[in-house]
Parts: C-alpha cells; structure tokens; sequence
C-alpha cells in the first residue's frame, strides 16, 4: 500500500513539475525508519549525478569525507535521446557494442564502525546485468525496492542496496550494462553505523559529563 501511495504521488507530482528527480523515489532504510535502534549514531553521506546537466560531476553532494567520482566503462556522452520525463531529449551516457559498466568511488568516515550501508537508485532505458553492483571492498547485496517504469514505458528507476561490515575509507561500486543502455541519473546514499557497544559508552560518556557539572555546581 505504502509503495502504491508513493507511485500515485510520484505520477502526480510529474504532471505539474519539471524537471523532476527521477532518483527521489524512496528514501534510504534510516530515513524511512529513523527510529530503528541500529541507525543510531550513524554517520550519513549524499551524492547525485544527472547526465543531462554534466557528465561526471555531481549535481548534489553532501559528503564530508571526500569528493565522489565516477568512471564510465566503454560509454560515450552525449547520446541525446528522449528522456524519463517526456518529450525533451536529455544527454544520456550511452553504453558501446560489448558491454560496459560504471565504476563509483565513495569516501567515507574514516573512523572505525561496525558497518557501511549503501542504498543506490539509478535510472535507465535498461536494466543493469545481473549480479549487480558490486563493490570493492566486497560487501552482501539486496535488492529492498521493486522497479519502477516511467510513465513513457522505455525508463526505469532501480534501486540495490550494499552492506559492507567494518567499513572502509572509502568503497568502489561497480554496475555492468548490456550494449546500447543509456543512464540519466545515479545517486548513492551512505550510512556508516557505530557499534551498538560504543553508542552505549558514548551514551555513558555523556551522562558522567552530566554529573561532574552537577557536582560543580
């Protein structure tokens, strides 16, 4: 039912703006659950890309740790094409004869945490090969939205999800495409998550600052 409000949101929202943001579907797990105990604490990360306004600069960035980058895999830009959001051509990356794929480098928050959490939305006119992402450090991954197809037919929004334990300072996905896909936009939020044990002594931390100032008092 909730998936099915959004859509008839999502559809709503097309027929009175532009242009809209293909990726701002769904909100990563922390931000449709922020009461969940496990994302306590965590340390959140924002990159956007969209193709028709540059080819491999972020539109959007909220990342404290470092600037993202992405590489294109035998892909040319600009394939101008019509678009997800109707009758304007838009400058797509277009992927070559052979296959091709994207590679996306995250920095992350350098102090030690019990996992890094990823959850991806891309758009395109095909779907990704399976097997896909990956990443590098190697991580488990899901699939915890279904597809979305535009109201044009030939677009798609899909989402994947990465969980990487101990995370590192930085991680590397990796997207492989079939010949002739074209890709408008991605975007990658992080999560890094403390151990349940260092919020509790953090938590500790605090209540004794508390209770030295009452003592000075």
């Amino acid at each position: 039912m909730k998936f099915a409000t959004k859509t008839l949101m999502f559809v709503a929202i097309l027929a009175i703006a532009a242009p809209v943001m293909a990726e701002d579907i769904w909100d990563p797990p922390w931000e449709e659950d922020p009461g969940d105990p496990q994302w306590a604490g965590g340390i959140t990360t924002y990159q956007r890309w969209e193709f028709n306004e540059n080819p491999d600069e972020p539109v959007e960035v909220d990342n404290p740790f470092g600037t993202p980058e992405i590489t294109f895999i035998n892909a040319t830009y600009p394939d101008w094409i019509l678009g997800p959001e109707g009758p304007t051509e838009i400058a797509t990356w277009h992927i070559g004869p052979g296959d091709g794929g994207v590679d996306i480098l995250v920095h992350n928050n350098p102090d030690p945490n019990e996992k890094k959490v990823i959850f991806i939305q891309m758009t395109s006119d095909k779907a990704p090969k399976p097997g896909g992402p990956t990443c590098n450090p190697p991580g488990t991954t899901t699939y915890p939205k279904p597809a979305i197809q535009w109201p044009n037919g030939t677009w798609y929004t899909f989402t994947a999800q990465i969980e990487i334990p101990s995370n590192p300072e930085w991680e590397i996905l990796h997207y492989d495409f079939p010949e002739c896909t074209n890709i408008s936009e991605i975007v990658v939020h992080t999560i890094c998550v403390p151990e349940p044990a260092t919020m509790a002594l953090l938590g500790l931390g605090g209540i004794g600052l508390l209770l030295r100032r009452k003592r000075r008092k």
